[in-house]
């Protein structure tokens, strides 16, 4: 009977080849280094809009980014433009809205047992007189188990960097195996623009 850790690294395994990379099932055996090396790096997946990745403790990690996410508007340029990364994923940004609504789901059984994640927005502001800077906005996530979190939080002020803001936390259980589903969103008084957004990560808290 295979050990544990050997059937987590076939699941490991499987989600690279999910994302199309050119890995054989058993190659862990004869070239864990590569293997090893490729989970920790991560790897997008064909269609772009998720990557994968394991943290230093072997946790599995995704990022959902704004391709995948279900973003009000963003089909019109008035709106939302469309700007593409040094790694050719795209990300959306506010060229003006006064209703920001960002909606997204993951099936959690993709996720390591019997561990705490936490799941976040990554942002940041296109420059420093963006004017979604340090708004207010409402977060939200609902779990397979039947519990709601919601909150309200401050949009980051960085244009230097990404930052994270966090929806909320879970921890991977038997009951929460299913569909999560997560949003952010905001009516603002008046037209806002500048808030760069590149994906949401769960990973572990």
């Amino acid at each position: 009977m295979a050990q544990p850790w050997a059937m987590s690294k076939y699941r490991q395994i499987g989600f690279l080849m999910e994302a199309g990379q050119d890995v054989d099932p058993n190659e862990y055996l004869t070239n864990p280094t590569r293997i090893n090396n490729l989970l920790r790096q991560g790897v997008d997946y064909k269609d772009k809009k998720k990557r994968y990745w394991i943290d230093g403790q072997d946790r599995d990690c995704f990022a959902i980014y704004a391709k995948g996410l279900n973003i009000t508007n963003s089909d019109r340029p008035v709106y939302w433009q469309w700007l593409t990364d040094s790694d050719g994923n795209e990300m959306a940004k506010v060229v003006k809205t006064r209703w920001l609504e960002v909606r997204g789901s993951f099936w959690t059984m993709n996720l390591s047992p019997n561990v705490p994640y936490k799941v976040a927005f990554k942002l940041k502001m296109a420059t420093s007189s963006s004017t979604m800077r340090g708004q207010t906005v409402n977060l939200k996530l609902s779990l397979p188990n039947g519990t709601y979190q919601e909150k309200q939080a401050i949009l980051p002020g960085s244009h230097d960097s990404w930052e994270e803001l966090e929806v909320g936390q879970f921890t991977m259980t038997a009951q929460n195996v299913g569909k999560m589903e997560f949003g952010m969103e905001q009516l603002f008084g008046r037209w806002r623009d500048g808030l760069i957004i590149k994906s949401v990560e769960i990973k572990a808290a």
